[in-house]
């Protein structure tokens, strides 16, 4: 339920100074207006104070839950970061592999050019004798 409330009062059902409950109006975060007099007031869920007053009873209990769910995290991100590497490392290979074959291939392609070279013709008398 919404109640309004001076400044003052809002700082002391929140626990935080009027300045500090006056900054978040002129931040917009929390909603406030000027009354007939010129004094701000601004409205509170007290229900909803009264929620978080409860859950700060707890704070230790969702800390050690927010470790444990950034433990995982970290867990699941290295199995992600191994995995990746992993397959950088197969893919290295796979390169060296595929650059070693290219290699190969363009020296039998230097090979066969060579050898559909037209050879020139001589005459029988220019030809060498075999021993």
């Amino acid at each position: 339920m919404l109640e309004k409330m001076t400044l003052q009062e809002a700082g002391e059902a929140l626990g935080i100074s009027p300045d500090a409950v006056r900054m978040r109006v002129k931040r917009g975060t929390m909603r406030g207006e000027k009354d007939a007099q010129g004094r701000w007031q601004v409205w509170i869920d007290l229900a909803e104070q009264e929620g978080e007053q409860e859950g700060e009873q707890g704070p230790e209990r969702r800390s050690v839950d927010d470790v444990d769910d950034l433990r995982l995290r970290v867990a699941v991100l290295e199995a992600q970061l191994e995995a990746t590497e992993d397959e950088r490392d197969f893919l290295r290979q796979q390169v060296q592999t595929l650059t070693m074959a290219q290699a190969v291939m363009a020296q039998a392609q230097k090979a066969i050019e060579a050898e559909k070279r037209p050879r020139r013709w001589r005459w029988p008398w220019q030809r060498e004798a075999k021993s």
